[in-house]
């Protein structure tokens, strides 16, 4: 199966429209709303006269995968949002050669199809915020965060903030020390700096870059989207090498 996604596959939620990737032809597609419409039969019909192969169409409401296609028993099957059902001659054949071999080519056409009907796309319903813990062992991310808050910007920033995850076990080469999710307003700060030989001045320091982010967002893109696969920023200050704990700057006297 192939599928040409509105936001490219990753943790969470998810960008830009891309070019389809290879699945397990096993896998079942997740279950998506399926608009009644007639013109399912007029697609199939034109997308059969262009490939000149039996073509069946399915037309969704789905809010994430645009297109996706896979052939069964002899039989071309298309998922298409419901925006295609008006579409004009050059998607269509950018749909049936999507397809073949020149797969990009098509794809970019199939692209902009869909940034100029996004307001057809339902949408997306929001996830449930997840649990954040902000009382480390060491540090209280809620007591820096609430002190920089009032301190720096007279309490206009509205995020929530925790500690991420701890990695699996295993030396690294860097670590990211603070990243900032726009579309969730959520803070998360490596664990590694909730240690006693990490100084409170330098967690404050992370946890003010990250706040700068709400106030100075990342350009949007022509659809309107912050670019980056998960939306997120990190911080930049943040790649230092992993020799047992982040190297600290020097503090001056």
């Amino acid at each position: 199966m192939r599928q040409l996604s509105l936001f490219p596959s990753e943790l969470a939620p998810r960008s830009e429209p891309r070019v389809a990737v290879e699945l397990d032809p096993q896998a079942r597609p997740p279950r998506i709303h399926v608009v009644p419409d007639g013109a399912s039969l007029v697609l199939a019909s034109r997308l059969a006269s262009l490939l000149r192969e039996p073509v069946e169409v399915e037309l969704t409401d789905n809010a994430w995968t645009m297109v996706s296609y896979r052939r069964v028993q002899g039989r071309l099957r298309f998922r298409l949002h419901h925006m295609f059902a008006r579409a004009h001659e050059p998607v269509m054949r950018a749909l049936a050669g999507f397809t073949g071999r020149n797969r990009r080519a098509h794809g970019r056409a199939i692209d902009e199809y869909v940034r100029q009907n996004r307001e057809l796309i339902r949408p997306l319903t929001p996830r449930p915020q997840a649990p954040l813990a902000p009382r480390g062992r060491v540090h209280d991310l809620a007591e820096v965060y609430a002190g920089l808050n009032a301190r720096y910007f007279d309490g206009s920033i509205r995020a929530r903030i925790g500690w991420g995850r701890r990695g699996s076990g295993g030396r690294k080469r860097s670590i990211k020390m603070g990243v900032y999710f726009h579309d969730q307003k959520v803070i998360r700060i490596h664990p590694a700096l909730d240690d006693t030989r990490v100084p409170r001045y330098f967690v404050e320091m992370v946890v003010f870059h990250e706040m700068l982010h709400q106030i100075h967002p990342p350009a949007l893109d022509g659809a309107g989207r912050a670019p980056g696969r998960r939306r997120t920023c990190i911080c930049c200050c943040g790649n230092a090498p992993e020799t047992g704990k982040p190297a600290l700057p020097r503090r001056r006297s």
